[in-house]
């Protein structure tokens, strides 16, 4: 008893202290980070948004744990053509997502629709990245007039996939534990596993020195981005199992851009996913390079992006 006793006075011990280096954290992180773009409130949450350039609407989704951030360099670069809408997911990045509402693909598509609704967007080309990738193949599925043509970036585009590498310590099915973990443990963990869990990400390319900062990724050490990036990927299994045998039912123009050595998303794996069912579908691979292309590979991106959108006007 006496053991037992002493084995649970040290795991409050340990919770209590991971609990405050976690508050402690996410202070530090918000004073780092501050909201320089719009929100929008949508039924479920609230989305925050940047817009630049000048042309034909654009709308830049990120991928898991991520943040618009993620496309600052890109961005800018495609704003020399389009009017760039760099949004944050719900849950992720500034935007929120209510305790009661759904990570499912669905429920995120119906919110960005909703606030390309609020914002005036009658239709746009659609950029998404890995996870980004399946919400907008969502998109298409859920509103094709309004949808001009979708490029893909290292996409998640089927349930039949190897588990992502460093970002399978985010599959916590039960929300109190995923709640509790997010409040204690898992930002110290992350910490710990720093550079090298980033690194498996950006394999085999390296890791910019502006990328914690510039780039958002110290961002999604916050317990609220990892409660929700959490929330995304077990909501994902069979968000892409109801929307995968629908795709040949898309027809706008769908390109897939990947990197040769993708170690958290497998080319051979995601491109024929979407190119075997979407008859006006391209795929191009870029060698030597991995799943963090908008970052890595961004004028490769840019030409890609602006080749699969032509389809879309013929040119």
């Amino acid at each position: 008893m006496a053991y037992f006793i002493v084995f649970a006075v040290v795991i409050a011990l340990m919770l209590l202290t991971t609990w405050w280096f976690t508050r402690h954290t996410n202070k530090k992180i918000e004073r780092q980070f501050l909201p320089t773009g719009t929100f929008t409130e949508v039924d479920g949450g609230r989305i925050h948004w940047h817009q630049q350039g000048q042309g034909p609407a654009l709308i830049l989704i990120h991928g898991l744990a991520g943040n618009g951030l993620n496309f600052s360099t890109l961005a800018t670069q495609l704003a020399e053509r389009y009017t760039v809408y760099n949004i944050d997911r719900p849950g992720s990045g500034f935007s929120e997502r209510h305790a009661d509402t759904s990570a499912n693909f669905k429920q995120q598509s119906q919110m960005i629709l909703q606030w390309m609704d609020k914002v005036g967007l009658t239709t746009a080309f659609v950029v998404g990245h890995s996870m980004g990738g399946a919400i907008s193949l969502r998109l298409a599925l859920d509103a094709p007039q309004r949808i001009n043509a979708i490029t893909l970036l290292c996409p998640l585009t089927t349930p039949a996939m190897e588990p992502p590498g460093p970002l399978m310590s985010l599959y916590i099915p039960h929300t109190g534990l995923r709640h509790l973990l997010a409040n204690t443990l898992a930002t110290p963990l992350q910490l710990q596993r720093g550079k090298k869990g980033v690194a498996q990400v950006f394999y085999p390319e390296a890791v910019p020195n502006t990328f914690a900062l510039e780039g958002g990724g110290a961002l999604s050490l916050h317990s609220k981005r990892f409660f929700h990036a959490s929330s995304d990927i077990v909501a994902s299994a069979s968000s892409l199992y109801k929307q995968y045998e629908r795709y040949d039912e898309i027809k706008c123009p769908v390109g897939v851009l990947f990197g040769e050595n993708d170690k958290i998303l497998r080319p051979n794996t995601h491109i024929p996913a979407v190119t075997s069912k979407v008859v006006n579908s391209i795929s191009e691979v870029i060698p030597n390079a991995g799943h963090m292309i908008p970052i890595t590979r961004a004028r490769e991106c840019k030409a890609f992006i602006d080749k699969v959108n032509a389809r879309a006007s013929g040119t």
